[in-house]
């Protein structure tokens, strides 16, 4: 592994994370897969805050300076979310808090290969404007969901103009590679990572190898999670895999997340690509290792697993 280059600029924001809070309720140890007419029982369960929560915590625990772009109610699970916030010492300049309730849950049946969630929502939220982000002055932007919104664009198309880097998860979208508006967003996105299942959906290729040349064709960087086999790369036609460490999982919930924050922080720290996706396939690993957000490592734990890991393969 090549070591990081200069130092962060010590100014400014590193990441800016845009993405709901959901308060997450995650149950593990199943017998099974919940199914209707069956009474299961897990044999563990966690309360805490997830989804674009998990992903500025993981980026902030690698020492990146993280601000999240969210929308905060009267609620109890917005009141619970917001403690959260402050708590771990996230950015909150672009937080925004309506005088009303704002509610979003989701109940986690979690399996050591994958999980599924039951959610609840009130409304989407709108990203930060421009200018909004303008201020804030990052060198990453994350955009957690992938929608198709107007507000969205522009954004993205802002952060381009600005020189920031874009990043775009993908969260199980009902879009197509080929709907309308997907290859204009495209355009202004620079990183693109969906999970396999996600990749081969939205393409529609037989294998994820097909999915990653025409998902490459549209966006310089992307990174397929593959789970328990690791992640697959292709960046501006430079194409590598990486294992993932093993690990004991006990709850898979947040692992993209957490993948999401390994690969900027390799980016942002000057590790070349095929080092960042190992750094992404191994923050991704640490986060199983405990309910939800509670495994997210530090800088020196991620650090101290790679140098561990044999080399990536191609």
């Amino acid at each position: 592994m090549t070591g990081p280059g200069p130092g962060l600029d010590p100014s400014g924001c590193d990441v800016v994370v845009v993405g709901e809070y959901y308060w997450d309720l995650i149950f593990t140890g199943l017998p099974e897969v919940p199914r209707l007419g069956a009474d299961l029982f897990a044999r563990g369960f966690a309360t805490l805050p997830g989804a674009s929560f998990t992903t500025a915590a993981a980026a902030h625990r690698l020492g990146l300076r993280t601000a999240w772009a969210a929308d905060f109610g009267t609620d109890l699970f917005s009141r619970l979310a917001l403690e959260a916030a402050r708590t771990e010492g996230l950015d909150d300049r672009l937080f925004r808090r309506l005088d009303q309730p704002l509610e979003r849950v989701s109940a986690a049946f979690s399996f050591a290969h994958d999980r599924g969630f039951v959610s609840y929502a009130v409304r989407d939220d709108l990203p930060p404007t421009p200018e909004a982000l303008a201020d804030v002055a990052p060198k990453a932007l994350l955009l957690q969901s992938f929608r198709l919104q107007p507000e969205l664009l522009a954004l993205a198309r802002a952060a381009k103009r600005q020189g920031v880097l874009v990043y775009l998860d993908c969260q199980h979208v009902p879009h197509r590679i080929d709907s309308p508006g997907v290859a204009e967003l495209f355009r202004e996105i620079d990183v693109f990572a969906p999970n396999e299942s996600e990749a081969l959906a939205f393409t529609g290729a037989p294998d994820v190898s097909a999915a990653l040349e025409r998902l490459s064709a549209m966006v310089p960087t992307v990174l397929v999670k593959r789970g328990a086999a690791g992640a697959i790369g292709v960046s501006r036609g430079e194409r590598c895999a990486v294992p993932a460490p093993a690990v004991t999982v006990v709850d898979t919930t947040g692992a993209g997340d957490s993948f999401n924050a390994g690969f900027l922080y390799g980016r942002l720290r000057g590790f070349d690509f095929r080092d960042s996706l190992a750094l992404a396939a191994s923050c991704g690993a640490l986060a199983t290792t405990d309910y939800g957000g509670r495994a997210l490592p530090r800088e020196a734990e991620l650090l101290a697993m790679i140098r561990q890991e044999a080399p990536a393969s191609t």
